[in-house]
Protein backbone atom coordinates (compact mmCIF):
# COMPACT_ATOMS: atom_id res chain seq x y z
CA UNK A 1 0.00 0.00 0.00
CA UNK A 2 1.07 3.65 -1.00
CA UNK A 3 1.54 6.35 1.40
CA UNK A 4 0.34 9.81 0.11
CA UNK A 5 1.43 13.07 2.03
CA UNK A 6 -0.66 16.14 1.15
CA UNK A 7 -0.45 19.74 1.96
CA UNK A 8 3.29 19.75 2.90
CA UNK A 9 5.63 22.17 3.08
CA UNK A 10 8.77 19.65 1.13
CA UNK A 11 12.04 20.72 2.58
CA UNK A 12 15.44 19.84 0.73
CA UNK A 13 18.74 20.55 2.50
CA UNK A 14 20.73 19.44 -0.81
CA UNK A 15 20.33 21.51 -2.53
CA UNK A 16 17.94 23.98 -0.29
CA UNK A 17 14.40 23.71 -1.55
CA UNK A 18 11.29 24.75 -0.09
CA UNK A 19 7.81 24.42 -1.60
CA UNK A 20 4.61 23.56 -0.98
CA UNK A 21 3.52 20.38 -2.22
CA UNK A 22 2.36 16.43 -1.76
CA UNK A 23 4.54 13.08 -2.15
CA UNK A 24 3.14 9.96 -3.18
CA UNK A 25 5.69 6.90 -1.58
CA UNK A 26 5.26 3.15 -2.42
CA UNK A 27 8.05 0.32 -2.67
CA UNK A 28 10.85 1.86 -0.02
CA UNK A 29 10.83 4.78 -2.93
CA UNK A 30 9.67 8.44 -3.54
CA UNK A 31 7.37 8.05 -6.89
CA UNK A 32 5.93 11.53 -7.25
CA UNK A 33 6.03 14.70 -6.64
CA UNK A 34 3.89 17.47 -7.39
CA UNK A 35 1.03 20.24 -6.48
CA UNK A 36 -1.05 17.24 -6.81
CA UNK A 37 0.01 13.28 -7.26
CA UNK A 38 -1.95 10.54 -8.45
CA UNK A 39 -3.97 8.56 -5.73
CA UNK A 40 -5.07 5.32 -5.79
CA UNK A 41 -7.35 2.78 -4.50
CA UNK A 42 -6.08 1.36 -1.22
CA UNK A 43 -3.38 4.34 -1.07
CA UNK A 44 -3.10 5.92 2.99
CA UNK A 45 -3.64 9.22 2.52
CA UNK A 46 -1.94 11.57 5.01
CA UNK A 47 -2.83 15.12 5.25
CA UNK A 48 -0.11 17.15 6.75
CA UNK A 49 -1.49 20.38 7.56
CA UNK A 50 0.65 22.52 5.78
CA UNK A 51 3.46 21.83 8.11
CA UNK A 52 7.13 20.92 7.25
CA UNK A 53 8.12 17.24 5.54
CA UNK A 54 11.92 16.76 5.04
CA UNK A 55 13.82 13.90 4.52
CA UNK A 56 15.62 12.19 6.87
CA UNK A 57 19.01 13.58 8.76
CA UNK A 58 21.99 11.54 8.65
CA UNK A 59 24.15 11.80 11.71
CA UNK A 60 28.13 11.70 10.37
CA UNK A 61 29.60 10.39 13.02
CA UNK A 62 28.32 8.31 16.32
CA UNK A 63 29.13 6.05 18.70
CA UNK A 64 26.02 4.18 19.43
CA UNK A 65 28.07 1.83 22.18
CA UNK A 66 27.82 4.68 24.35
CA UNK A 67 23.66 5.00 24.44
CA UNK A 68 24.40 3.29 28.42
CA UNK A 69 26.19 5.29 29.61
CA UNK A 70 23.64 7.95 30.39
CA UNK A 71 24.09 8.41 34.78
CA UNK A 72 26.89 5.64 34.71
CA UNK A 73 29.01 5.74 37.99
CA UNK A 74 31.94 8.28 37.92
CA UNK A 75 35.40 7.27 36.97
CA UNK A 76 37.69 5.51 39.99
CA UNK A 77 39.92 8.59 39.25
CA UNK A 78 38.42 12.21 38.19
CA UNK A 79 40.57 12.71 34.86
CA UNK A 80 42.67 15.94 34.24
CA UNK A 81 43.28 15.58 30.30
CA UNK A 82 41.56 14.02 27.33
CA UNK A 83 43.82 10.93 27.86
CA UNK A 84 42.57 10.40 31.44
CA UNK A 85 38.71 10.79 29.74
CA UNK A 86 39.96 7.80 27.09
CA UNK A 87 41.32 5.94 30.03
CA UNK A 88 39.30 6.35 32.62
CA UNK A 89 35.75 6.81 30.91
CA UNK A 90 35.33 5.54 27.44
CA UNK A 91 37.92 2.72 27.82
CA UNK A 92 36.36 1.19 30.62
CA UNK A 93 32.84 1.40 29.03
CA UNK A 94 33.76 -0.49 25.80
CA UNK A 95 35.67 -3.23 27.69
CA UNK A 96 32.72 -4.05 29.22
CA UNK A 97 30.61 -4.29 26.81
CA UNK A 98 29.07 -8.03 26.09
CA UNK A 99 27.24 -9.07 23.34
CA UNK A 100 23.71 -8.02 25.07
CA UNK A 101 25.01 -5.12 25.82
CA UNK A 102 26.14 -3.57 22.33
CA UNK A 103 22.95 -4.84 20.64
CA UNK A 104 20.32 -3.20 23.58
CA UNK A 105 22.97 0.03 23.00
CA UNK A 106 22.16 0.16 19.15
CA UNK A 107 18.38 -0.24 20.01
CA UNK A 108 18.49 2.93 22.41
CA UNK A 109 20.60 4.50 20.25
CA UNK A 110 18.32 4.04 17.31
CA UNK A 111 15.07 4.97 19.44
CA UNK A 112 16.48 8.06 20.53
CA UNK A 113 17.61 8.92 16.45
CA UNK A 114 14.59 7.80 15.34
CA UNK A 115 12.31 10.07 17.69
CA UNK A 116 15.12 13.82 16.55
CA UNK A 117 14.31 12.55 12.82
CA UNK A 118 17.78 10.94 12.61
CA UNK A 119 17.33 8.00 10.12
CA UNK A 120 20.94 6.82 9.20
CA UNK A 121 23.70 6.63 11.01
CA UNK A 122 27.46 6.52 10.91
CA UNK A 123 28.61 4.14 13.39
CA UNK A 124 31.93 4.01 14.73
CA UNK A 125 32.03 0.74 17.19
CA UNK A 126 34.27 -0.49 19.99
CA UNK A 127 33.92 -3.66 21.92
CA UNK A 128 37.20 -5.08 22.92
CA UNK A 129 35.88 -8.02 24.92
CA UNK A 130 33.61 -8.59 22.32
CA UNK A 131 34.38 -8.23 18.77
CA UNK A 132 33.85 -11.37 16.48
CA UNK A 133 30.07 -10.79 15.52
CA UNK A 134 29.60 -6.81 17.41
CA UNK A 135 28.88 -5.55 14.19
CA UNK A 136 26.03 -7.71 13.28
CA UNK A 137 24.58 -7.31 16.90
CA UNK A 138 24.63 -3.11 16.09
CA UNK A 139 23.04 -3.72 13.14
CA UNK A 140 20.88 -6.62 14.44
CA UNK A 141 19.19 -3.35 17.07
CA UNK A 142 19.08 -0.60 14.61
CA UNK A 143 17.02 -2.92 12.19
CA UNK A 144 14.69 -3.61 14.81
CA UNK A 145 13.77 0.16 14.72
CA UNK A 146 13.83 0.43 11.01
CA UNK A 147 17.17 2.79 10.83
CA UNK A 148 19.80 2.49 7.97
CA UNK A 149 23.69 2.72 9.38
CA UNK A 150 27.17 2.49 7.54
CA UNK A 151 29.70 0.64 10.20
CA UNK A 152 32.67 0.01 11.14
CA UNK A 153 34.79 -2.01 14.07
CA UNK A 154 37.14 0.24 16.07
CA UNK A 155 40.39 -1.64 15.12
CA UNK A 156 43.40 -0.55 17.86
CA UNK A 157 46.67 -2.05 19.34
CA UNK A 158 45.50 -1.12 22.92
CA UNK A 159 44.65 -4.09 23.72
CA UNK A 160 47.27 -6.17 22.36
CA UNK A 161 47.81 -7.91 19.23
CA UNK A 162 45.12 -10.44 19.58
CA UNK A 163 42.60 -7.69 19.83
CA UNK A 164 43.74 -6.07 16.65
CA UNK A 165 43.86 -9.03 14.90
CA UNK A 166 40.56 -9.82 15.82
CA UNK A 167 39.52 -5.79 15.28
CA UNK A 168 40.54 -6.33 11.51
CA UNK A 169 38.92 -9.59 11.10
CA UNK A 170 35.78 -8.50 12.02
CA UNK A 171 35.64 -5.17 9.44
CA UNK A 172 36.87 -7.79 6.88
CA UNK A 173 33.65 -10.21 7.70
CA UNK A 174 31.28 -7.46 7.77
CA UNK A 175 32.47 -5.86 4.51
CA UNK A 176 32.00 -9.18 3.08
CA UNK A 177 28.42 -9.32 4.66
CA UNK A 178 27.62 -6.20 3.49
CA UNK A 179 29.38 -6.45 -0.24
CA UNK A 180 27.29 -9.58 -0.76
CA UNK A 181 24.01 -8.58 0.93
CA UNK A 182 23.89 -4.91 -0.92
CA UNK A 183 20.59 -3.96 0.56
CA UNK A 184 20.87 -0.94 0.95
CA UNK A 185 20.28 -0.16 4.09
CA UNK A 186 23.29 -1.14 6.08
CA UNK A 187 26.93 -0.64 4.68
CA UNK A 188 30.72 -1.08 6.05
CA UNK A 189 33.63 0.70 6.23
CA UNK A 190 37.28 -0.08 7.73
CA UNK A 191 37.20 1.04 11.50
CA UNK A 192 40.11 2.76 12.62
CA UNK A 193 40.10 3.80 16.72
CA UNK A 194 42.90 7.42 15.97
CA UNK A 195 46.56 7.07 14.75
CA UNK A 196 48.35 7.15 18.27
CA UNK A 197 46.90 3.96 19.42
CA UNK A 198 48.14 1.55 16.32
CA UNK A 199 51.59 0.76 15.11
CA UNK A 200 52.61 1.16 11.15
CA UNK A 201 52.00 -1.94 11.00
CA UNK A 202 48.25 -1.72 11.63
CA UNK A 203 48.24 1.45 10.01
CA UNK A 204 49.47 -0.22 6.84
CA UNK A 205 46.86 -3.18 7.19
CA UNK A 206 43.95 -1.17 7.59
CA UNK A 207 44.68 1.12 4.49
CA UNK A 208 45.28 -2.39 2.44
CA UNK A 209 41.57 -4.06 3.55
CA UNK A 210 39.92 -0.44 2.61
CA UNK A 211 41.42 -0.75 -0.72
CA UNK A 212 40.50 -4.32 -0.91
CA UNK A 213 37.07 -3.57 -0.81
CA UNK A 214 37.11 -0.36 -2.32
CA UNK A 215 36.13 1.99 0.88
CA UNK A 216 37.59 4.39 3.23
CA UNK A 217 39.14 4.39 7.03
CA UNK A 218 36.94 5.80 9.57
CA UNK A 219 39.15 7.22 11.51
CA UNK A 220 39.89 9.71 14.81
CA UNK A 221 42.76 12.57 14.12
CA UNK A 222 43.60 15.24 16.15
CA UNK A 223 41.00 15.19 18.47
CA UNK A 224 43.37 16.19 21.15
CA UNK A 225 47.16 17.23 21.10
CA UNK A 226 47.85 14.09 22.75
CA UNK A 227 47.34 12.08 19.21
CA UNK A 228 50.12 14.16 17.53
CA UNK A 229 52.62 13.77 20.57
CA UNK A 230 52.25 10.10 21.06
CA UNK A 231 52.84 9.31 17.22
CA UNK A 232 55.93 11.33 17.58
CA UNK A 233 57.38 10.14 20.62
CA UNK A 234 56.70 6.31 19.79
CA UNK A 235 56.70 6.58 16.02
CA UNK A 236 59.21 8.99 15.29
CA UNK A 237 56.93 10.60 12.88
CA UNK A 238 53.96 13.74 12.94
CA UNK A 239 50.36 12.29 12.92
CA UNK A 240 50.13 14.28 9.82
CA UNK A 241 53.18 12.49 8.71
CA UNK A 242 51.80 9.19 9.74
CA UNK A 243 48.84 9.18 7.41
CA UNK A 244 50.42 10.13 4.62
CA UNK A 245 53.32 7.71 4.82
CA UNK A 246 50.52 4.80 5.51
CA UNK A 247 48.46 6.13 2.31
CA UNK A 248 44.97 7.10 4.59
CA UNK A 249 44.98 10.83 3.32
CA UNK A 250 42.44 9.90 0.54
CA UNK A 251 38.94 11.18 -0.70
CA UNK A 252 37.23 7.76 0.94
CA UNK A 253 38.18 8.55 4.53
CA UNK A 254 36.42 10.09 7.06
CA UNK A 255 38.41 11.71 10.19
CA UNK A 256 36.25 12.29 13.22
CA UNK A 257 37.07 16.05 14.78
CA UNK A 258 40.15 17.38 13.37
CA UNK A 259 40.30 19.50 15.93
CA UNK A 260 44.19 19.93 16.43
CA UNK A 261 45.28 20.11 13.26
CA UNK A 262 47.90 22.87 12.09
CA UNK A 263 47.17 24.99 9.14
CA UNK A 264 49.33 23.36 6.62
CA UNK A 265 47.35 19.50 7.71
CA UNK A 266 44.10 21.88 7.06
CA UNK A 267 44.98 22.57 3.74
CA UNK A 268 46.34 19.33 2.67
CA UNK A 269 43.04 17.89 3.53
CA UNK A 270 41.45 20.21 1.23
CA UNK A 271 43.85 19.22 -1.74
CA UNK A 272 42.69 15.56 -0.77
CA UNK A 273 38.86 16.27 -0.59
CA UNK A 274 38.65 13.63 2.48
CA UNK A 275 35.87 14.35 4.81
CA UNK A 276 35.84 15.39 7.94
CA UNK A 277 33.32 15.07 10.90
CA UNK A 278 32.51 17.65 12.75
CA UNK A 279 31.32 16.72 16.50
CA UNK A 280 30.70 20.14 18.35
CA UNK A 281 29.25 19.18 21.40
CA UNK A 282 31.16 16.24 21.78
CA UNK A 283 34.19 18.17 21.59
CA UNK A 284 32.95 20.60 24.40
CA UNK A 285 31.93 17.89 26.31
CA UNK A 286 35.40 16.31 26.55
CA UNK A 287 36.77 19.90 26.21
CA UNK A 288 39.11 19.07 23.69
CA UNK A 289 38.69 22.88 21.83
CA UNK A 290 37.13 23.79 18.97
CA UNK A 291 37.83 22.49 15.14
CA UNK A 292 38.11 25.48 12.68
CA UNK A 293 35.48 24.58 10.13
CA UNK A 294 35.52 27.82 8.67
CA UNK A 295 39.06 27.12 7.65
CA UNK A 296 38.17 23.46 5.97
CA UNK A 297 38.10 23.20 2.77
CA UNK A 298 37.27 19.71 2.35
CA UNK A 299 33.42 18.18 2.69
CA UNK A 300 32.51 18.73 6.56
CA UNK A 301 30.06 16.38 7.70
CA UNK A 302 27.89 16.35 10.92
CA UNK A 303 28.28 13.86 13.45
CA UNK A 304 27.33 13.64 17.42
CA UNK A 305 30.39 11.64 18.13
CA UNK A 306 27.98 9.57 20.92
CA UNK A 307 26.45 12.70 22.34
CA UNK A 308 22.57 11.13 21.35
CA UNK A 309 21.49 11.17 18.01
CA UNK A 310 19.80 14.64 17.67
CA UNK A 311 20.54 16.28 14.46
CA UNK A 312 18.89 19.08 15.03
CA UNK A 313 20.66 20.08 18.40
CA UNK A 314 24.02 19.40 16.46
CA UNK A 315 23.04 21.86 14.05
CA UNK A 316 22.26 24.15 16.86
CA UNK A 317 25.69 23.57 18.68
CA UNK A 318 27.44 24.07 15.58
CA UNK A 319 25.95 27.21 14.57
CA UNK A 320 26.54 28.67 18.30
CA UNK A 321 29.78 27.37 19.01
CA UNK A 322 30.91 28.78 15.96
CA UNK A 323 29.77 32.34 16.48
CA UNK A 324 31.87 31.91 20.00
CA UNK A 325 34.87 30.77 17.82
CA UNK A 326 34.46 33.71 15.21
CA UNK A 327 34.45 30.64 12.97
CA UNK A 328 33.41 32.44 9.66
CA UNK A 329 30.44 30.31 9.07
CA UNK A 330 27.20 31.14 7.90
CA UNK A 331 23.90 29.04 9.17
CA UNK A 332 23.78 28.04 5.25
CA UNK A 333 27.34 26.35 5.81
CA UNK A 334 25.87 24.23 8.80
CA UNK A 335 22.65 23.01 6.57
CA UNK A 336 25.64 21.98 4.18
CA UNK A 337 27.30 20.07 6.61
CA UNK A 338 23.68 17.85 7.12
CA UNK A 339 23.62 17.81 3.23
CA UNK A 340 27.35 16.35 3.56
CA UNK A 341 26.47 13.65 5.71
CA UNK A 342 23.41 12.63 3.61
CA UNK A 343 25.80 12.53 0.40
CA UNK A 344 28.40 10.78 2.32
CA UNK A 345 25.64 7.98 3.48
CA UNK A 346 23.88 7.56 -0.33
CA UNK A 347 27.50 6.68 -1.41
CA UNK A 348 28.38 4.08 0.92
CA UNK A 349 24.29 2.82 0.95
CA UNK A 350 24.17 2.98 -2.99
CA UNK A 351 20.79 4.67 -2.40
CA UNK A 352 19.58 8.64 -2.37
CA UNK A 353 18.99 10.30 0.88
CA UNK A 354 18.88 13.98 1.55
CA UNK A 355 15.88 15.15 -0.51
CA UNK A 356 12.32 14.34 -0.96
CA UNK A 357 12.82 13.63 -5.03
CA UNK A 358 11.49 11.16 -7.18
CA UNK A 359 13.52 8.13 -7.00
CA UNK A 360 15.07 9.00 -3.41
CA UNK A 361 14.90 6.93 -0.73
CA UNK A 362 11.71 7.14 1.33
CA UNK A 363 13.06 7.76 4.83
CA UNK A 364 10.49 10.72 5.43
CA UNK A 365 10.11 12.83 8.54
CA UNK A 366 6.38 14.71 9.21
CA UNK A 367 6.92 17.76 11.68
CA UNK A 368 4.29 19.64 13.64
CA UNK A 369 6.11 22.87 12.76
CA UNK A 370 3.82 25.28 11.50
CA UNK A 371 6.01 28.41 9.95
CA UNK A 372 5.43 31.17 11.96
CA UNK A 373 7.09 33.44 9.43
CA UNK A 374 7.72 33.36 5.64
CA UNK A 375 9.82 29.94 4.93
CA UNK A 376 11.84 29.93 1.88
CA UNK A 377 15.22 28.45 0.26
CA UNK A 378 16.68 31.49 1.32
CA UNK A 379 15.88 31.71 4.71
CA UNK A 380 15.60 27.99 5.64
CA UNK A 381 18.71 27.58 7.30
CA UNK A 382 17.26 30.55 9.60
CA UNK A 383 14.48 27.91 10.59
CA UNK A 384 16.51 25.04 11.06
CA UNK A 385 18.85 26.74 13.70
CA UNK A 386 16.63 29.24 15.34
CA UNK A 387 12.79 27.48 15.40
CA UNK A 388 12.89 23.94 14.70
CA UNK A 389 14.13 21.33 16.95
CA UNK A 390 13.60 17.33 16.84
CA UNK A 391 10.75 18.25 19.26
CA UNK A 392 8.47 18.77 16.67
CA UNK A 393 9.29 15.23 15.05
CA UNK A 394 5.87 13.73 14.95
CA UNK A 395 5.92 10.76 12.40
CA UNK A 396 8.64 9.14 10.62
CA UNK A 397 9.22 6.80 7.58
CA UNK A 398 11.60 4.82 7.10
CA UNK A 399 11.95 2.42 3.50
CA UNK A 400 8.73 3.22 3.21
CA UNK A 401 6.68 2.14 5.76
CA UNK A 402 6.09 3.75 9.09
CA UNK A 403 8.49 3.91 12.11
CA UNK A 404 6.38 6.12 13.90
CA UNK A 405 3.34 7.54 13.89
CA UNK A 406 2.38 10.46 16.14
CA UNK A 407 5.36 9.77 18.36
CA UNK A 408 4.58 6.43 18.77
CA UNK A 409 6.99 3.44 17.76
CA UNK A 410 5.80 1.15 15.55
CA UNK A 411 8.39 -1.21 14.90
CA UNK A 412 8.71 -2.17 18.74
CA UNK A 413 7.72 -1.95 21.95
CA UNK A 414 9.48 1.06 23.20
CA UNK A 415 8.57 1.04 26.91
CA UNK A 416 9.36 -2.73 27.08
CA UNK A 417 12.98 -2.18 25.32
CA UNK A 418 13.59 0.62 27.79
CA UNK A 419 12.54 -1.29 30.63
CA UNK A 420 14.74 -4.03 30.04
CA UNK A 421 17.76 -1.67 29.00
CA UNK A 422 18.28 -0.77 32.49
CA UNK A 423 19.08 -4.27 33.93
CA UNK A 424 21.30 -4.80 30.72
CA UNK A 425 22.72 -0.78 31.95
CA UNK A 426 23.52 -2.13 35.70
CA UNK A 427 25.20 -5.57 34.84
CA UNK A 428 27.43 -3.36 32.42
CA UNK A 429 28.12 -0.56 34.99
CA UNK A 430 28.80 -3.63 37.27
CA UNK A 431 32.11 -5.08 35.03
CA UNK A 432 32.75 -1.61 34.43
CA UNK A 433 33.85 -1.57 38.11
CA UNK A 434 35.53 -4.43 38.06
CA UNK A 435 37.84 -3.64 35.05
CA UNK A 436 41.53 -2.66 35.90
CA UNK A 437 41.58 1.01 34.39
CA UNK A 438 45.32 0.88 34.59
CA UNK A 439 44.62 -2.04 31.47
CA UNK A 440 43.10 0.80 29.26
CA UNK A 441 46.29 2.28 27.99
CA UNK A 442 49.61 0.77 26.18
CA UNK A 443 52.51 1.97 28.03
CA UNK A 444 54.90 0.40 25.68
Amino acid sequence: MAIVLTNAVLVDIDPIGVERGCLRIDAGRIVERGANVQQQDGDEVVDCDGCVVLSGLVNGHTHLYSALATGMPAPPKSPTNFYEILQYVWWRLDRALDADAVEMSALVGGIGALRCGTTTLIDHHASPNCIEGSLDRVQAGLDRVGLRAVLCYETTDRNGSDGREAGIAENRRYLEKCAKAKNHQFAAMVGAHAAFTLDDASLDALATLADEFDTGVHIHVAEDPVDDEICRSRYGASLFDRLADHDLLKPETVVGHGTHLQDDAIARLGEVGLTLAHNPRSNMNNAVGYTRVGEFECPIMLGTDGIGGDMFAEAHAAWFKSCDGRAGLSPNDVVAMLAHSAKRASDALGTRLGALRTGFAADVVITNYFPATPLTAEKLAGHLIFAMSGGFVKDVITRGSWAMRDRVLRRVDERSIRTDAVGVSEALWQRMGDIDQDRNVRTS
